[in-house]
C-alpha cells in the first residue's frame, strides 16, 4: 500500500510541476518552445521508477492540464504533440544501425511538427500562429521547421545524458519504498 500510494503522490507531484512549466510558456515569449522540453524532462523519473505506464498517464495529464491552463495554446500543443519522446526514446535508441534510428527520430519529429502546424492553422485557426506562419515566407517557415528539428535531435542528446545522471547519482540518494 505504501509503494501504491508513493507511486500515486509522485506522479501527480510529477505532472503538477509540468503543468506549471508548461503555464510560464504563456509568460515569456522565448519559452514558447523551452517549456514543452523541460515539462518533458520531468517524465524521466517517473520512467525510471514506475514503468511506461504510468510515465503515459503523467505526460496525458500534464498535456491535458497544459492546454486547459497555459495561456499559450502553441506551446501546449508542442507538449502534445512532442511531450512523448523521453518515454519512447528508449525504443528508438534500440533501432539499428544507429543512422536507421537518426532517420526515424527526424521522420517522427517532422511528421508531429507539420501535424501539429497543421492542426493549429487548419482546423484551430489560431490567430497568433496563423498571423506568424503568414509574415514568414514559405522558405523561412520550412528553415524554422529545419531549426525546430536541430533543436529536437539536441534535446535527444541531452536525454541521453540525463538518464544515467538521474540513474546513477540522484536515484540513489532518493528513499524510495521498495518494490512488490
Amino acid at each position: 500500500m505504501k509503494r501504491q500510494s508513493y507511486t500515486i503522490a509522485f506522479c501527480a507531484l510529477m505532472a503538477a510541476l509540468g503543468a506549471a512549466l508548461m503555464t510560464t510558456g504563456g509568460l515569456i515569449p522565448v519559452a514558447t518552445y523551452c517549456s514543452p522540453l523541460l515539462a518533458g524532462l520531468l517524465l524521466l523519473p517517473v520512467l525510471v521508477e514506475f514503468g511506461q505506464r504510468e510515465a503515459w498517464m503523467v505526460w496525458a495529464v500534464t498535456a491535458a492540464l497544459s492546454l486547459i491552463l497555459s495561456p499559450d495554446k502553441e506551446a501546449g500543443s508542442m507538449y502534445l504533440f512532442l511531450g512523448w519522446y523521453p518515454i519512447l526514446k528508449p525504443a528508438f535508441d534500440r533501432i539499428r544501425p544507429k543512422a536507421m534510428g537518426f532517420l526515424a527520430k527526424i521522420a517522427v519529429f517532422t511528421a508531429a511538427f507539420a501535424l501539429m502546424y497543421a492542426l493549429l492553422y487548419f482546423v484551430f485557426q489560431l490567430d497568433q500562429v496563423m498571423e506568424d506562419m503568414q509574415e514568414l515566407s514559405l522558405a523561412l517557415n520550412l528553415a524554422l521547421d529545419a531549426l525546430l528539428v536541430v533543436v529536437m535531435q539536441l534535446y535527444d542528446f541531452i536525454l541521453g545524458r540525463l538518464l544515467p545522471l538521474y540513474v546513477y547519482r540522484l536515484r540513489p540518494r532518493l528513499k524510495l519504498p521498495p518494490k512488490n
